[in-house]
């Protein structure tokens, strides 16, 4: 594994900087898959179905093949493996789990775009960067579908060979996805970039203990 070259802060600056301008065009992103007459009107569409239908099995079968590999590098005593395994499991219950599932989607109380009034609801919009009340569960901010999509990112902190690779696949599929939850209704595209912020610099903090904690060896 490698080290990102990102330091932490300036990255979250960048990361900051890009939610308040994502913010401020997230309507009007919005508004060209809105029609008054039918709404989101690629909803219903096959190909944001099978994205959005398709993103858990996604998230599932990673799943299953890092615990596959994690005990086969136990059982084996294979330690590179072990461990790497053990790294993108912990990414993934913290980021796209914990984080983005358990708490941000949970207690930050924005709308998603089908909830307020431009497009047919009742509650008012909300920035992305401050906390609102016009939400009570699984509310918009950020994205778990496109989580799940830039999770493969994690790649980069694994295979720093293929590092390139694994950012542009990961970043790929998370933005795809996350443009299929904006083409539902479902994701404000600042959603889509605070999923994206919060898989990177989990990865990117998990990496950084472990290794300080000697569970992981620089490569």
């Amino acid at each position: 594994m490698s080290a990102p070259r990102w330091r932490m802060l300036p990255a979250l600056a960048a990361a900051l900087l890009a939610l308040l301008l994502a913010g401020t065009v997230d309507l009007r992103f919005s508004a060209l898959f809105y029609r008054a007459d039918q709404g989101f009107f690629l909803d219903r569409s096959w190909p944001v179905q099978l994205l959005y239908r398709g993103t858990p099995w996604l998230i599932g079968g990673s799943a299953a093949a890092l615990l596959a590999a994690l005990a086969w590098g136990s059982v084996k005593r294979l330690p590179r493996i072990r461990n790497a395994a053990a790294y993108a499991l912990l990414a993934l219950a913290l980021g796209p789990g914990l984080l983005v599932n358990g708490i941000l989607k949970e207690y930050w109380g924005r709308p998603r775009p089908e909830q307020i009034a431009p497009f047919g609801g009742s509650a008012r919009f909300v920035s992305p960067l401050w906390p609102g009340r016009q939400c009570r569960h699984n509310c918009s901010f950020v994205s778990g579908h496109a989580a799940a999509g830039f999770y493969l990112i994690t790649g980069a902190w694994i295979w720093p060979r293929r590092r390139r690779a694994w950012l542009l696949a990961g970043i790929g599929a998370g933005a795809l996805i996350g443009l299929a939850r904006v083409a539902q209704g479902g994701h404000f595209l600042s959603d889509v970039l605070g999923a994206l912020a919060v898989v990177w610099f989990t990865d990117e903090a998990l990496y950084r203990w472990m290794l300080r904690n000697h569970w992981l060896a620089e490569q």
